[in-house]
């Protein structure tokens, strides 16, 4: 699975659905930019949701925040001070993760394994053991591994950090080194040789200020020095840069729920009703992974969907199956989706549900939605903070089934503040797996002793390039009946293009396939007798004949 993940990412960057961001300066680390494949295909993605949750709907309406997002915002909705993950350095390979995500120890025949990238590395790491983080230790150097032998071992208990106790070179077992051991190890590495863990705030810091802040952070610590003030010096740094301070957003949900009451006005909206935003997000990640599936900056496709509080559970599940319907919809193999529901210590204090729609991607399953029942958290505590009244007053659209009826006479003319049922998606991971669900490889039917042929079998509507049409030879006859059928495809707002390269009929085709393109039609010579063309199907490979006046109006009934 890791080669056909590798052979997938090859096949990205070499076709133009994703470059390194910055490569010829070297590359940034977890930044990629999207190329004209990748565009398109993250556009068709989005597209997609936004036709089922806006276009296709009576209740749902558009929106678009501000990235840059003031400091009370943040505070009030909790994220100044409790959006964080614990953080562990390893000692060892100076590697940063998060301890939730990270491995348990193993245990071969009382030794410990930490496994290099290959061999000169594991001597230095050997050293580097021996001489530094456990002086006197009893290492093997097996090639790129390195076996530390136990005396013993004990796991965490009660919240109580467990011990790993190592034997010495000098078979000294009255005083040998012993690690406090909390239930993880480097996850690439195997290390046990961690720092504590510690709160490591997850949002990028800015300041919108004309003057630069580093200055102020000068003359402010000259006058804490100075003054002998009872705060602290980050304290006094804090204070002064305060009113500048700024976020790039976390997520796009904050936008949502500062912008209620003025969506509300405008539109002359009553719950239930939704408000969908598509934007970009970011986040300092600890551990940055698996191409784009984790990285600082993403793109998120957020539903916040407001109901009374007695109609909350109805809803929840209403979008949790709408949810993992949409996914299924465009997916290969079904059956590498799943939905999750989380266990109450998943949980944020402030929800009563949430459920997890994963895909298996190459290396397990991995989260790409997650709808939450919020409750009236958010709302409740913009309105707490700011003075704002996001209350509302029930109406008989508050509730979608008759046998609720009872419920609307308790609550009529009652004024409450929405709950909302949040559906939030991460376009790239959702790209990413898409792209996952549609790469097939194929072994040639006439050698087995050639490499497979690539298949990416996206569903047509994501498919980055819908048709591809193709003169049979580079004559110029051929050009006008290749432009009248691009154009009548194009005209739909399909993207096309004209393939007209030197190769092969056969190896254009096999181009195509390998990008995910549905349909390529041909222009040969029957083609100026009758006005006819070929068209092959991408998945089945079989070919029809038919006018090329037709083309697009066959795309229509295989695309949608």
């Amino acid at each position: 699975m890791a080669q056909k993940f590798r052979a997938l990412l090859d096949l990205c960057k070499r076709r133009g659905f994703l470059y390194q961001s910055a490569e010829i300066y070297g590359g940034l680390r977890g930044a990629y930019d999207y190329g004209p494949l990748g565009v398109e295909l993250k556009k068709n993605i989005q597209q997609s949701w936004w036709r089922h949750h806006v276009y296709y709907r009576d209740d749902v309406v558009g929106l678009d925040t501000s990235i840059i997002t003031p400091h009370p915002v943040l505070k009030a909705s909790g994220h100044v001070d409790e959006f964080s993950d614990l953080l562990v350095d390893c000692m060892l390979t100076k590697e940063r993760f998060r301890p939730d995500k990270a491995p348990e120890l193993h245990i071969t025949d009382s030794k410990v394994l930490v496994q290099a990238p290959d061999k000169s590395t594991a001597k230095l790491w050997q050293q580097h053991i021996t001489e530094q983080l456990a002086p006197g230790i009893k290492t093997i150097l097996d090639g790129k591994k390195i076996w530390l032998p136990l005396i013993s071992f004990t796991s965490p208990s009660h919240g109580q950090p467990g011990s790993i106790v190592f034997a010495m070179n000098n078979n000294d077992t009255t005083s040998p080194l012993s690690l406090p051991y909390h239930g993880y190890v480097e996850p690439d590495s195997l290390s046990p040789f961690l720092t504590p863990s510690r709160p490591f705030n997850l949002m990028f810091k800015t300041f919108l200020d004309p003057i630069d802040p580093v200055e102020r952070i000068i003359q402010t610590t000259q006058q804490h020095n100075n003054d002998n003030s009872q705060q602290t010096v980050r304290e006094a740094v804090d204070q002064v840069l305060r009113p500048s301070t700024v976020y790039l957003r976390p997520e796009t949900a904050q936008g949502v729920f500062i912008n209620f009451e003025q969506v509300t006005r405008t539109m002359k909206l009553k719950p239930p009703f939704g408000i969908a935003q598509v934007g970009k997000s970011f986040r300092n990640e600890i551990r940055l992974e698996h191409g784009i599936f984790r990285t600082p900056e993403f793109e998120q496709m957020e539903l916040e969907y407001f109901v009374s509080p007695w109609t909350a559970s109805h809803w929840f599940n209403y979008w949790r199956k709408l949810r993992y319907d949409w996914w299924l919809t465009h997916a290969c193999h079904p059956e590498d989706f799943r939905q999750r529901d989380h266990e109450k210590d998943e949980m944020a204090h402030y929800a009563t549900g949430c459920t997890d729609v994963e895909f298996k991607y190459p290396w397990g399953w991995g989260e790409i939605e997650g709808v939450a029942h919020r409750g009236d958290y958010d709302l409740t505590q913009h309105m707490k903070n700011t003075g704002a009244n996001f209350e509302v007053t029930t109406t008989a659209e508050d509730l979608p089934q008759e046998e609720e009826e009872e419920a609307l006479d308790k609550n009529k003319n009652k004024k409450y503040v929405p709950h909302v049922i949040e559906s939030s998606c991460g376009l790239n991971r959702a790209m990413l797996a898409y792209l996952c669900d549609a790469f097939h490889q194929v072994p040639d039917p006439d050698n087995d002793k050639l490499p497979p042929r690539n298949i990416m079998k996206l569903h047509p509507q994501l498919a980055p390039i819908k048709c591809a049409v193709m003169p049979l030879t580079g004559k110029p006859e051929f050009l006008p009946i290749v432009q009248k059928v691009a154009q009548s495809i194009r005209q739909r707002g399909w993207n096309t293009m004209v393939e007209s390269q030197k190769l092969k009929i056969g190896k254009r085709y096999y181009r195509h396939d390998e990008i995910g393109t549905p349909w390529c039609v041909t222009v040969d010579y029957q083609s100026l007798e009758d006005d006819t063309v070929t068209i092959r199907d991408r998945d089945s490979g079989e070919q029809r004949r038919l006018p090329w006046k037709d083309v697009s109006r066959y795309m229509e009934q295989h695309l949608y």
